[in-house]
């Protein structure tokens, strides 16, 4: 793994590479969700790398990443944009898949760079259309403000369950401690943009092929909903849920979306 500190304005955008640049294949650059950082990916990066020279930021605002204000143009899109082109080259051409609201923020990036060949978007946010909470997350910065550690992994533990994993024996100790850290580095408020929609307003401009996955029990939306949506009618758009698995796909069922990913992204090659 190397790591990069890409300055932007008075402050930095982290990034960190796995694998190598390979012959015959594109970069392929993963954003994490809200609430999250680079390690929503920590269980695909290893297989991913053996195909892919992987890119992964803690996006504006999230993880090591300085928080550059809280509107998407300005505070997010710019500053990941800039960063990526300094990183790889303004001419470079990526692949990028995105998880949640990394996915909204994909959904934007194809149409304001050129050269981002083709997208898999994973439990995207932005959609617009109808949820299916199990129950209200519970409150968390107190207990992490008085030190509270058993108490606020407790609480971190059931939140995954209420929105993220499938099934709560599919919380592990490292589910948590990602979750923990990820949701109190968190400057950057994702929810007030991505929830009153926009996603299908991006994707009509973007022509490359685009791979929608859900994970069948996914709170966060209704995926036959959203195939009807954002699928059908699209010779570009394909799409693919996850039996048995929540909003944290990749997570989840690791083994089947890294192979998953692979076969999309080798066919751009």
């Amino acid at each position: 793994m190397k790591t990069y500190q890409i300055t932007y304005q008075d402050g930095q955008v982290s990034w960190r590479e796995f694998g190598l640049p390979r012959s015959g294949s594109l970069p392929l650059i993963l954003l994490h969700g809200g609430h999250g950082s680079w390690e929503h990916w920590i269980n695909n990066i290893e297989s991913l790398s053996e195909h892919f020279q992987i890119l992964v930021p803690d996006m504006p605002g999230f993880g090591d990443s300085s928080f550059f204000g809280g509107d998407l143009q300005s505070g997010m899109l710019s500053p990941l944009r800039s960063s990526l082109d300094e990183l790889l080259g303004v001419n470079t051409i990526v692949n990028i898949a995105g998880f949640s609201f990394g996915g909204f923020v994909a959904a934007h990036l194809v149409n304001q760079r050129d050269g981002i060949n083709r997208i898999a978007l994973l439990g995207s946010a932005g959609h617009g259309g109808p949820r299916r909470p199990r129950g209200e997350l519970l409150a968390w910065r107190d207990l992490y403000q008085s030190q509270n550690w058993s108490g606020l992994k407790e609480v971190m533990r059931e939140n995954l369950y209420q929105h993220m994993i499938g099934e709560s024996d599919r919380i592990d100790e490292l589910a948590i401690r990602v979750h923990q850290d990820a949701c109190t580095r968190t400057r950057f408020r994702s929810r007030p943009i991505a929830r009153p929609g926009g996603l299908a307003e991006q994707l009509v401009t973007y022509f490359g092929p685009t791979l929608l996955v859900w994970g069948e029990h996914d709170v966060t939306c209704n995926p036959e909903y959203l195939i009807e949506k954002l699928v059908y009618g699209y010779s570009n758009r394909a799409k693919v849920v996850v039996k048995d698995a929540g909003h944290w796909v990749q997570y989840e069922k690791a083994e089947q979306v890294n192979q998953l990913l692979v076969d999309w992204f080798k066919e751009a090659n």
